[in-house]
């Protein structure tokens, strides 16, 4: 590219000084023979056609592609920042008071779907323990807030969740998981390999259970490989 413009300029520059050289040759009364000395050419024309060219400007117009390996874009569901653990959910322990860890939860899954304020655990929660208990869910996530637990008492303060089983096609929120990606729908095989001391068990009241720590628990569908978790409970579970 270069080397074509550099030709380019090259010709227009020996059009001109042969356009030049006639116009002075007519001027002089050219065109016939003559023993007469031309006269120089003009000091203005000669300064005009420089020796050498300047280099040639170019513009270079960079087009980037787009493409799904050098720029991506990632969705995180807010559930996944809530792992399922044993002592607490997401970054928050048993213990924590109830309002502060409630506007944690509503500022990244917007407004429980039910709210049952704080009742007597005799008229509602009877397994639960203190005198009064509240539950909040969204969707499938349940949280328990109570005066009285083994994290702490006198105060009102979060002891467990419930996670599952799922109420609709798709557990909602999506996301959360425990620390070794063990959720609802992992098979049993994905549990015991992630947690390879995990008691698997058939209880008398749940049916087909698991226990990962005294803490942190579950129910299956079944106990074969192919079954799959459905309910998964932290902390101070207790029963409606």
């Amino acid at each position: 590219m270069v080397c074509q413009h550099t030709k380019t300029r090259h010709a227009e520059g020996l059009a001109v000084f042969v356009a030049a050289a006639a116009f002075i040759l007519a001027a002089c009364g050219g065109g016939g023979a003559t023993t007469e000395t031309l006269a120089p050419l003009p000091t203005s024309l000669t300064t005009t056609l420089p020796t050498t060219l300047p280099p040639m400007t170019t513009t270079t117009t960079l087009v980037t592609a787009s493409s799904s390996t050098s720029s991506t874009s990632t969705t995180v569901s807010p559930g996944e920042t809530l792992v399922l653990r044993s002592d607490g959910l997401g970054d928050s322990l048993f213990g924590v008071d109830a309002a502060a860890l409630i506007a944690i939860v509503t500022e990244l899954l917007g407004k429980p779907d039910s709210d049952s304020g704080y009742v007597p655990t005799t008229n509602k929660f009877k397994l639960c323990p203190g005198t009064k208990v509240r539950s909040v869910r969204w969707g499938d996530l349940m949280l328990m807030f109570g005066d009285e637990s083994g994290y702490a008492e006198g105060r009102l303060h979060f002891f467990s969740w419930n996670y599952g089983p799922v109420a609709g096609i798709a557990p909602v929120p999506l996301g959360p998981t425990t620390d070794g990606d063990i959720t609802l729908g992992s098979t049993v095989a994905e549990l015991l390999r992630v947690y390879p001391s995990a008691e698997i068990f058939m209880d008398d009241v749940a049916g087909a259970s698991f226990i990962l720590e005294s803490t942190l628990s579950g129910i299956l569908s079944d106990q074969t490989p192919d079954g799959v978790v459905i309910a998964m409970y932290g902390g101070n579970a207790c029963v409606q």
